[in-house]
């Protein structure tokens, strides 16, 4: 987990020091800049820290095969947390599973897939004493493997759990675990909205180039976390496609925004210039 916040800090960092460089050369800084870049460099710090470390779950169950059923309770503001418990046949690599999650008045379908590399001695005991563990240590997933999915249910309160689909041995078992998620994708959405708007008068009225786009990739990193699939077994990867995306959303599409915007304004200020300035004189003819 240490390496995926150091990818965090990086891509962090290349986005908001040249920011802050920028804002420094500046003759007078505006105060709402200051407070949208804390706003913007905040949000994924804190997202990052919900998706990596969400604390001991509330509940836990198992399943291990077709039509397998458990009871679990779900609160507001948690998700379903699947971990494989990986099987000793290393040359099982694969299993797929599906389950049915019925709620008191709703019901959602999940689905997935357990992905696993040989090689070395991958037992998880994902119920045991020390949660996730390989040889007494928290196990990641290395590269190229998928060994734990977070899903955000569509309600909240007692569910009933059906295992619709479980094939291959690649997982002996699945751990169940009701965890706290992240932030809503609503409100990270509209955070990302009210910061683009804010960053774009910024820079537009005050003058600090490339302002939107660089608080913007910030936002943008807080609100693709959660859809990147990143939990604390598998988070690198997610990590760093998180941040790829956010930089092509906020420094790709809000920049070019900026930019059109600038043209704009500017042929604004041309047209004005040429309907201010006066006709030439005209000489009498005698």
């Amino acid at each position: 987990m240490i390496y995926a916040y150091g990818v965090l800090i990086v891509i962090l960092g290349l986005l908001a020091v040249p920011v802050i460089q920028r804002l420094w050369d500046m003759t007078r800084v505006p105060v709402l800049a200051w407070v949208v870049l804390l706003v913007a460099t905040a949000t994924p710090i804190y997202t990052a820290s919900t998706v990596l470390q969400p604390g001991d779950p509330v509940a836990v169950a198992k399943v291990s095969a077709m039509k397998d059923v458990v009871s679990l309770e779900l609160p507001p503001g948690h998700a379903l947390m699947v971990t494989a418990e990986l099987g000793e046949d290393e040359e099982q690599g694969k299993t797929s599973y599906a389950m049915r999650v019925k709620g008191t008045d709703w019901a959602q379908n999940i689905s997935g897939a357990v992905k696993r590399s040989g090689g070395g001695d991958d037992g998880i005991d994902a119920l045991g004493d020390e949660a996730i563990t390989e040889s007494g240590k928290r196990r990641n997933g290395a590269v190229g493997e998928d060994l734990q999915e977070r899903y955000a249910l569509e309600g909240t309160g007692p569910v009933e759990i059906t295992v619709t689909n479980y094939q291959g041995g690649a997982a002996a078992a699945l751990a169940l675990e009701v965890v706290k998620g992240p932030p809503a994708l609503g409100l990270l959405w509209g955070v990302v909205g009210l910061v683009v708007l804010m960053g774009l008068y910024i820079e537009l009225k005050q003058g600090c180039d490339k302002f939107a786009g660089d608080t913007a990739a910030m936002v943008c990193y807080a609100a693709l976390m959660p859809q990147s699939g990143i939990t604390p077994l598998d988070n690198l990867r997610g990590i760093a496609f998180a941040g790829l995306g956010a930089i092509l959303l906020g420094q790709g599409a809000v920049n070019a925004f900026a930019w059109i915007a600038h043209k704009y304004l500017r042929s604004l200020r041309v047209a004005e210039e040429v309907d201010d300035t006066p006709p030439p004189a005209r000489h009498k003819r005698r």
